[in-house]
């Protein structure tokens, strides 16, 4: 790589400092969205079938599988009919799954939702404000919160029976838990 001037000069000793600091800046990955064995960020959404709004706060004391998605991405629809599956399988065990559509067009996604069948919670989050705070490291991306509102797994992708079962799995451990005792109101 050229980076202009003569080797060994005081202009070229700064251009390769400049070089350094900017590929470190690039390498390094930012300490942005949603981590495992952090607090789940809270939010409010629309119902992506236009009846209400869900907080992710009121669903404390659930698991809940939060799956970010869209239209346009083709792994998500075919994650989508399994976690319809999964919704069904885990219902019984308070498990929530929540699907948050991030198509700008409601209409799209709620096409898509009734192709499929589906019936799991549907939110809409058009303007990426959710999905902002989450930092989906892919399409699809699910986060599994605890009961506690804590995020303990971030599952990337989707390729199919694989990463079910890994989910299975991790919804199975989560359920087995018990959530942490509410901590007493001062006296």
């Amino acid at each position: 790589m050229n980076l202009g001037g003569k080797v060994g000069g005081r202009g070229f000793c700064a251009r390769l400092a400049l070089f350094a600091l900017g590929s470190v800046a690039l390498a390094t990955p930012a300490e942005a969205g949603q981590k495992a064995s952090k607090p789940a960020a809270q939010f409010t959404l629309p119902e992506l079938r236009g009846v209400g709004t869900t907080q992710l706060a009121e669903l404390r004391g659930k698991v809940v599988l939060l799956d970010f998605w869209a239209t346009w991405c083709e792994p998500c629809t075919k994650e989508l009919p399994e976690l319809e599956k999964l919704s069904r399988e885990f219902a019984p065990l308070d498990v929530v799954v929540v699907g948050v559509s991030i198509d700008h067009e409601r209409k799209n996604a709620l096409d898509l939702a009734a192709s499929l069948k589906l019936t799991f919670k549907l939110l809409h989050d058009p303007e990426g404000k959710v999905a902002e705070a989450y930092d989906p490291p892919k399409m699809p991306s699910s986060f599994v919160i605890d009961r506690d509102s804590v995020v303990r797994f971030v599952n990337e992708g989707f390729t199919g029976p694989a990463d079910m079962a890994k989910l299975r799995r991790q919804l199975a451990q989560l359920t087995q838990q018990k959530p942490a005792a509410p901590t007493p109101a001062p006296q």
